[in-house]
């Protein structure tokens, strides 16, 4: 059950790791390999039943997972999550800031009519806003709650965000790029200010995940798994990164002694901001991979 009284740490488990949006999907990956490694890890989420559930997966498969209800995104429930963090776990050693959501849009979207001028639709605010507050508010409110808890304890530890290989610009994505171009400009200067108490900040930004949202999004539309699979032959591996590449970068950064002010690209070789269509075949010809736009909306992406 959610918000369970922790145990206190057996020999050998090296500290608490928190894991924010660590119920499902990406998040729930690292939290089970964290798990795996030594941590006394728990997750967050916003979602009981989601929490409950990935608590109940990880024993069934011999893992130790505790789960505590928070919003990333309202400070006192922030500040509450950390005060239950202070009552009853091992001292904080990790935390990974993953929580978030991606409502993708164009900037202005432009569908061209046979006779009359084109429909304009324009990225509305309340999803660039929903967007930014997931992904960046809620990792500066993590975070600072992380670095208040690491400091008052006088114990080292590590906070690792998690950003994207998209944050310098990618097509239909401008809330998406610009909450993790933001979450990679907060953790190089939280490194600066913080790493003389012995605190690294570092990043982990992968690129398109191979996950269980990919494999439903694509089932449910030939046109976006037939972009998805045109934009993955521009990958220099070809392939996807999983979810147990970025869980690892995670332990590696919060592992290794020297890596602190840096973002590490868990991507394949890089993503292009826009697949184009060939040559001598125009964008509205065909709804085939070359000329399919990203989906208007994509969730948990982070």
């Amino acid at each position: 059950m959610s918000d369970q009284s922790f145990s206190l740490p057996s020999t050998g488990v090296r500290g608490t790791a928190l894991v924010t949006g660590g119920s499902r999907g990406l998040g729930a990956a690292i939290a089970r390999h964290l798990a795996s490694v030594g941590w006394h890890t728990v997750i967050c989420g916003r979602d009981t039943e989601s929490l409950d559930a990935a608590v109940k997966a990880a024993a069934d498969d011999g893992l130790v997972l505790h789960a505590v209800r928070a919003d990333v995104t309202d400070e006192r429930s922030v500040a509450a999550l950390f005060e239950r963090l202070a009552e009853d776990a091992p001292p904080l050693g990790l935390c990974v800031n993953n929580a978030g959501n991606n409502f993708s849009r164009r900037l202005v979207s432009v569908k061209e009519q046979p006779d009359g001028p084109p429909l304009l639709s324009a990225h509305p605010l309340e999803d660039f806003e929903r967007v930014v507050t997931s992904l960046l508010t809620g990792t500066f409110l993590v975070g600072r709650h992380a670095a208040q808890a690491m400091l008052a304890a006088g114990t080292p530890g590590a906070i690792v965000n998690i950003s994207s290989t998209v944050r310098h610009g990618s097509y239909g994505q401008s809330a998406y790029c610009a909450a993790k171009s933001g979450v990679e400009a907060l953790t190089r200067t939280w490194a600066v200010e913080l790493g003389e108490y012995g605190i690294r900040v570092s990043a982990v930004a992968p690129g398109v995940i191979d996950g269980e949202a990919l494999r439903r999004r694509s089932a449910a539309s030939e046109r976006h798994a037939a972009y998805m699979a045109d934009l993955r032959r521009h990958v220099p591996l070809r392939r996807w990164c999983d979810e147990r590449d970025v869980a690892e970068a995670v332990a590696f950064a919060a592992d290794n002694p020297s890596v602190t002010g840096t973002v590490l690209e868990v991507d394949g070789g890089g993503l292009p901001a826009r697949v184009l269509p060939p040559a001598g075949r125009t964008a509205g010809a065909s709804t085939t991979a070359a000329s399919a736009d990203l989906p208007e909306k994509a969730e948990n992406t982070a």
